[in-house]
């Protein structure tokens, strides 16, 4: 990749960890006009500060270990309060719903689907007026509440009692982060999320690329029920496949898309876990 063609970069860090913000830009097609550059920013940098510090000892992995004998990865995370993550600093997601909705959205609702222990939503939540949060972990949930995040505990759109998505509420903004690629059906979710919000409803979705998809249940992973059309193996033909497969037949319009590292915070095997995310917000049209 070079020259006039690549839009961001590569950030040195003290991870020694390379963190992808780059693309080739006139492999996006009719996203390319859309791509905003990102780089490495202030929280980012004091998070993987804290992930250094804090680098879960040997202890630490044997616990884990042996929970996962009886427990996914995500509900030992929970457990044990390991693995932080990051993926959108403060400044990176303003910038983003303000390219979608230049007149901001600091009146807005937010509904946080699937938002894990809420490192994320914590972070969009100065941005809006309020925020509200599902997640299908109970141990995930129990730390979102604690967190001062209202949490719904279930898998959305299967009409449990409760759904936020069938309840008839409103959301300005619906966040899907690093969720599709986890859920066994990713295609149906997207359209309970898409019919969820009103017109001009914002969604903000992110997910790592390529696509490699894996459910839990239990300590076991299985393949989706649904698997999206997406197959390409490069970053910029993975995020126009899911945009042209997924995402426009649900009647979204393009509003503003990044590439951003996910973080998880290390072990005594790595300083950190990186995923390769393709960021988007779209909004629905009329």
């Amino acid at each position: 990749m070079g020259g006039s063609a690549e839009r961001g970069g590569v950030n040195e860090n003290r991870l020694g960890v390379e963190l992808r913000y780059a693309c080739e830009i006139e492999r996006l097609g009719e996203l390319a006009p859309l791509f905003i550059p990102s780089q490495l920013d202030a929280e980012g940098e004091a998070f993987l500060a804290r992930t250094l510090q804090r680098q879960h000892t040997r202890a630490a992995a044997w616990a884990h270990r042996t929970l996962t004998l009886l427990l996914s990865d995500f509900d030992a995370n929970a457990v044990l309060g390991m693995y932080p993550v990051f993926l959108l600093s403060t400044p990176q997601a303003l910038r983003l719903l303000t390219a979608a909705r230049p007149e901001g959205v600091s009146g807005a609702r937010l509904l946080d689907i699937g938002a894990g222990s809420g490192d994320v939503t914590t972070r969009l939540a100065p941005l809006v007026e309020a925020v509200e949060s599902t997640e299908a972990s109970r141990f995930m949930a129990r730390k979102l509440r604690r967190r001062g995040v209202s949490c719904w505990h279930g898998r959305v759109g299967e009409g449990a009692p409760g759904d936020p998505l069938a309840s008839g509420a409103s959301y300005d903004v619906i966040a899907l982060l690093n969720v599709i690629d986890r859920a066994s059906k990713p295609r149906s979710l997207l359209s309970h999320v898409v019919r969820a919000l009103p017109p001009g409803g914002l969604l903000l979705l992110a997910t790592p690329l390529p696509y490699e998809p894996f459910f839990y249940v239990g300590p076991t992973t299985l393949p989706p029920e649904e698997k999206l059309s997406v197959s390409a193996e490069s970053w910029e033909d993975a995020t126009l496949e899911l945009w042209q497969n997924e995402l426009a037949p649900l009647g979204l319009a393009p509003r503003a898309l990044t590439r951003l590292p996910y973080l998880s915070g290390g072990d005594v095997q790595h300083a950190a876990y990186v995923l390769d995310d393709a960021v988007f917000v779209c909004e629905k049209r009329s």
